[in-house]
């Protein structure tokens, strides 16, 4: 086969691969809550909840629907990361700052770096500025398998 001929083979297996991946649903990954952080979290932790990579994943989304009880304004809010275990690189953020108190809002993040390979947990870590109100967390993200292991 000629090197151009070579090269066209592989543009077309490529572009079909991209076809495949745009054609699949994507996979929500399960969650869960760390057992020593009380429920809703009322002070900034380390970590909140994790979720594991079981495979090799390209990232879509991160949605997060919270509920901040009492205070949450443009001063006292919560950060939201979505991070990396082990290493704790900062994959997404989402923040509360916008979202009215009492009221369950959702938050999402498109713009998400997807993980490395080696990283086997993804981890929810919380961060309030000043004083926000105790939060309910209940994260969902949205990844595309990535090769058949």
């Amino acid at each position: 086969m000629s090197l151009d001929l070579d090269r066209r083979v592989r543009a077309i297996e490529s572009l079909l691969e991209h076809l495949r991946k745009a054609d699949v649903a994507g996979n929500y990954l399960p969650w869960s809550q760390r057992v020593l952080n009380p429920f809703p979290l009322a002070s900034s932790g380390n970590v909140w909840g994790e979720t594991p990579q079981p495979w090799e994943v390209s990232v879509l989304a991160l949605y997060v629907s919270v509920f901040v009880n009492t205070t949450n304004n443009g001063t006292n809010f919560w950060t939201l990361d979505l991070i990396t275990e082990p290493g704790g690189t900062t994959l997404a953020s989402v923040s509360t700052a916008a979202a009215s108190a009492n009221t369950w809002t959702r938050l999402v993040d498109l713009s998400v770096t997807t993980p490395g390979s080696t990283n086997v947990a993804l981890a929810i870590r919380p961060t309030a500025t000043l004083s926000p109100g105790s939060i309910f967390i209940v994260p969902s993200l949205a990844v595309l398998k990535v090769g058949n292991g």
